[in-house]
């Protein structure tokens, strides 16, 4: 076992599993692998470039009109791909000094139109913590986008009809635009659970999208992601991102080649409406945001070149 990133896996998930099958995608997502601890000299603990845009403590600002909250590094989960596994340690909750600070920073700022909840999982923070700071965030005429991304709806939905987070929200941010992104990555994930927490997001005023992330032995083909997107598509759920793998510690052994990637993508344009297919994008370690994968200009065998938001050329190389 990982001491670091030890296993946690709900109860209500465990259930999904097939135990009897070393193979089966939804136990390769959550049950500890000996390789995930053979770290490459390539993989991060900041694979995605956090730190340079961390304003303070819980608040990341990488793009100009939102910012990404993390007051909590607790999940309900530990995915074994893991972009965020370098957070664990830190206190479970930001204080009550962090939440004025970054309350400060959002009135001083007012090209901030969104502001997103991060993680950890945003939905296992404490009602009372979240609604006293969405309340203070209500106030602020600016900010009229509030999001989630959570992976609870898949692993644990009945907690968040138990816990009452979308009456919370509702009650805390009344006139803003709600939206919540489900962390989603196999067509198994879809439970009748999950269909039902859906219309309840819904009937509270949120817009519902998900996002996937491409992983090597869990859905990296046309057939299961072709699945996975119109299934979603059909109760509800808009797909967002495909996610290409982050290249954190530990995750190789997930890592699916860019060329794959572009070729999945290319054989789902063909099979799929155009409204259920998501952006595929790739962060880079450099800190400049997520880049359309198809927009990578191909320089050698695994090396690419990327415009950033700003005009600037980066560099890639593909691991896989």
């Amino acid at each position: 076992m990982n001491k670091q990133f030890p296993t946690l896996i709900p109860e209500f998930y465990l259930k999904l599993i097939n135990w009897d099958d070393p193979k089966d995608p939804l136990r390769k997502m959550v049950k500890f692998d000996p390789r995930e601890e053979e770290i490459h000299e390539y993989e991060m603990a900041d694979p995605i470039g956090d730190n340079p845009k961390t304003i303070c403590r819980g608040l990341i600002h990488r793009y100009p009109d939102r910012v990404l909250l993390n007051l909590t590094n607790v999940c309900a989960v530990h995915c074994r791909f893991c972009f965020r596994k370098n957070i664990l340690g830190a206190p479970a909750f930001l204080n009550k000094n962090d939440l004025a600070t970054i309350l400060k920073y959002l009135k001083n700022h007012k090209e901030i139109w969104e502001v997103i909840f991060s993680g950890g999982d945003p939905l296992m923070i404490p009602n009372k913590m979240l609604h006293d700071f969405l309340e203070k965030v209500n106030k602020i005429t600016h900010i009229k986008i509030i999001r989630f991304h959570s992976r609870i709806p898949v692993m644990n939905p009945q907690m968040i009809v138990k816990n009452k987070f979308m009456e919370t929200v509702q009650k805390a941010v009344p006139e803003k635009q709600k939206v919540i992104v489900i962390h989603i990555n196999h067509p198994r994930e879809i439970t009748p659970e999950l269909k039902k927490l859906v219309k309840i997001f819904y009937k509270n005023g949120f817009m519902v999208m998900s996002q996937t992330v491409l992983l090597k032995g869990v859905n990296d083909s046309e057939m299961i992601l072709a699945n996975l997107f119109k299934s979603l598509f059909e109760i509800g759920i808009k797909p967002y991102y495909l996610h290409h793998l982050d290249i954190a510690r530990g995750t190789h052994y997930f890592r699916v080649s860019i060329e794959k990637g572009k070729k999945i993508l290319r054989k789902l344009r063909k099979k799929i409406s155009s409204a259920c297919l998501p952006k595929y994008v790739i962060d880079f370690p450099q800190a400049t945001g997520k880049i359309q994968v198809f927009s990578l200009k191909k320089t050698g065998s695994k090396t690419y070149t990327a415009n950033t938001l700003r005009g600037k050329k980066i560099n890639y190389i593909d691991f896989a």
